[in-house]
């Protein structure tokens, strides 16, 4: 499961731009939004070429004849796309289709914006086992998906039990624990004692409900894409799989190879690695971490002795907690969140996920330590926690323990949770053993736990940083596939192609010829992370948007989102400079409701610049300080706002919101 810190508020601020614009004499949503936020649209899929005479050899499990039905989308569809949408619809057991039980598989075709694509499109295949593919595609789409489409169309679907397919597998009971449990101050036992609880309620009630457990495993994951793909009529097709999606795409290459041109493994997960590993991979991460920044000379000047000082504070924590407010970033609602030593070990393993955070973490480790500053740990935390929503823990049990756990015994895992003595109590891997053992679905045949050997061009893709599939197990995927590459990004986390730029690139020369070897020159040019240190300088770029009506500046390294936000890549900060019709106080009067304001904004002052007398306001967004800057301009308001956190607000504040101001200029009339 990917975690992008930077989504959601981006996604707010993106779909906000619902202000009167310079261009538009009325109130108007900004191109697109009203797919982002509207109602489903009802399409057709375009016909395909037929399937290939050549036939697929009989896999295991059997085949079934599927259907393929058109219908309105089930998400808001992203602004500015071609996008098909339907169902297929197979056995849930494929050897007794007679029973009559279905699983029906949400799917969504991106067309192509070349006039004329390759007619073999690419499948993306989700994480997790279980991560909603399509329901949370608002919020991601444009940052990770929309670059695809300059070449091929682009499929993605809800895996069965996932998402929008039904039946639903989701866990509410896990969801509601993982908000419960936030306050609670207890250790691994007990907590691990709650979660089996749940997750065994959830059991009972899917049972109840008919539902056969033993159904939703990589196995018939691969039978279901497979199906898919006769059904569309795509003679082959390219699988990009991330995390457990390079499991379902390496089954998917043993089982049937037949449909697929090539196949991107980005983070893998082969078949043979077992799961008591995580410990060990999680020791990796940390000490690349820790190394990282003491070779470093900017980090190692600014936060020495980095694995003392965190063990330190963990140690501390695990003594005297420490309880702070948090906010859900998808609903807003306020909690209270404890913090201790094994929420911190916890809380670091899953923000190295992020390539985007990876170079906050030493600061954000002295500050906690030094300043008890826990804000970016708390906003990680809460949107670990919050991203639960879009996990269907059925799934994930089901196909977890089939495909892998029950490969070991309890007394492996045991033995890899006191190989680290720091990790004890964080990951408790005999635990995830006993849900195994008591969720029925049985253990896999050897083949699933055996290395995949193929002949289909993939390319590999790993992180240096990834703290869960870790560049080793990349590089065991392709000692058996032989017509593989293999590259290793040094500053990346886990899900590297979804960072854009050099990791994408490769990935695209290899789509265009799957037996060349991409060019890697950019590889060779990349560093480790760039490691935020406070008071480092933020050197201003002067742009021209004559779209917006605006010239000004923005900070260099930030991602241009357009509609006039700019954000840091690390996912902490973004600020936005428009041009609106209408009076300050117009504009003032519809901020709330159009950002997703916390609390009405507050006045703090004026500030004056060359060209103008700007309002300041102060309030936040989702927990997060929001300086707001207002101007008049004629008939037109100009707006600024900074969106940041405690730890860099007054940083950000001075060293970009004012010089913003300072250089906001209009640059043509209303039309």
């Amino acid at each position: 499961m990917h975690s992008r810190f930077a989504l959601l508020i981006i996604a707010l601020l993106l779909s906000a731009c619902t202000l009167p614009s310079s261009s538009n004499p009325t109130p108007t949503l900004a191109p697109g939004a009203e797919e982002l936020l509207g109602a489903p649209t009802a399409t057709s899929v375009r016909p395909t070429a037929a399937p290939a005479s050549t036939a697929a050899p009989a896999p295991s499990p059997a085949r079934s004849a599927a259907r393929y039905e058109t219908a309105p989308c089930e998400f808001p569809v992203p602004a500015g796309v071609s996008v098909e949408c339907g169902w297929l619809s197979v056995p849930e057991n494929r050897a007794r289709p007679e029973n009559g039980r279905e699983v029906r598989l949400h799917v969504a075709i991106f067309r192509s914006t070349r006039p004329n694509p390759p007619p073999d499109p690419i499948v993306y295949l989700e994480g997790g086992p279980g991560v909603d593919a399509l329901e949370r595609l608002p919020l991601v789409f444009d940052l990770w998906f929309r670059p695809f489409l300059a070449n091929r169309d682009f499929i993605l679907y809800d895996q069965r039990g996932a998402g929008y397919s039904t039946p639903s597998l989701a866990c509410p009971e896990l969801t509601q624990l993982s908000f419960d449990m936030l306050p609670m101050d207890i250790r691994a036992d007990e907590s691990s004692r709650l979660w089996k609880e749940a997750a065994l309620k959830c059991r009972a009630r899917l049972v109840a409900e008919g539902i056969d457990l033993k159904q939703y495993n990589s196995l018939t994951n691969a039978a279901d894409l497979e199906d898919l793909r006769l059904a569309l009529g795509y003679e082959q097709w390219n699988l990009i799989g991330s995390s457990y999606g390079t499991r379902l795409a390496l089954t998917a290459m043993r089982e049937y190879p037949q449909g697929i041109r090539s196949v991107v493994l980005d983070s893998t997960r082969p078949l043979q690695i077992n799961e008591s590993q995580t410990p060990a991979d999680a020791e990796r991460a940390f000490q690349t971490l820790f190394r990282g920044c003491a070779a470093d000379p900017i980090c190692n000047a600014a936060y020495p002795n980095l694995e003392r000082v965190f063990y330190d504070l963990v140690e501390q924590l695990n003594t005297k907690p420490v309880t702070l407010p948090g906010v859900d970033p998808f609903t807003g609602h306020t909690y209270q969140v404890l913090i201790n030593g094994d929420t911190m070990i916890s809380t670091l393993f899953q923000a190295m996920y992020s390539t985007e955070i990876i170079p906050l973490l030493p600061r954000a480790i002295y500050d906690a330590s030094r300043k008890g500053d826990f804000d970016l740990w708390v906003r990680l935390i809460m949107n670990n926690v919050s991203q639960s929503d879009y996990l269907s823990y059925g799934v994930m049990y089901s196909a977890r323990c089939y495909d892998e756990i029950l490969f070991e015994t309890r007394e492996d895992m045991a033995r890899a949770d006191e190989a680290f003595p720091h990790q004890q109590n964080v990951f408790d891997m005999a635990s995830f053993w006993d849900i195994c053992d008591a969720w029925g679905v049985g253990s896999a045949p050897p083949v699933e736990n055996q290395p995949v050997r193929s002949a289909i061009p993939t390319l590999i893709l790993a992180g240096t940083y990834d703290p869960v599939t870790p560049p080793d197990d990349g590089r065991a995927a392709a000692a058996t596939l032989q017509n593989s590459f293999f590259f290793e990004f040094p500053a990346s986390g886990h899900g590297v192609i979804l960072d854009g730029g050099c990791p994408l690139s490769i990935a695209f020369a290899f789509l265009d010829n799957p037996r060349r070897k991409p060019d890697a020159t950019c590889v060779a040019q990349l560093e480790g992370p760039a490691f935020d240190v406070e008071g480092a300088a933020v050197r201003l770029i002067p742009f021209r948007d004559s779209e917006l009506g605006i010239s000004g500046v923005w900070p260099q390294g930030w991602t241009n989102f357009g509609r006039g936000i700019y954000g840091r890549p690390s996912g902490d900060a973004a600020i936005v400079q428009i041009l609106t019709l209408g009076s300050a106080l117009e504009t003032l009067v519809s901020l709330s409701s159009r950002f997703n304001l916390d609390r009405e904004p507050e006045a703090a002052g004026e500030y004056v610049s060359e060209r103008y007398t700007w309002q300041l306001y102060t309030s936040t967004i989702r927990g997060q300080p929001t300086d707001i800057a207002l101007a008049e301009d004629g008939g037109r308001s100009l707006l600024v706002m900074l969106i940041s956190d405690k730890g860099n607000r007054d940083e950000l504040y001075n060293k970009v919101f004012i010089p913003s101001l300072d250089a906001l200029r209009v640059i043509r009339s209303p039309q």
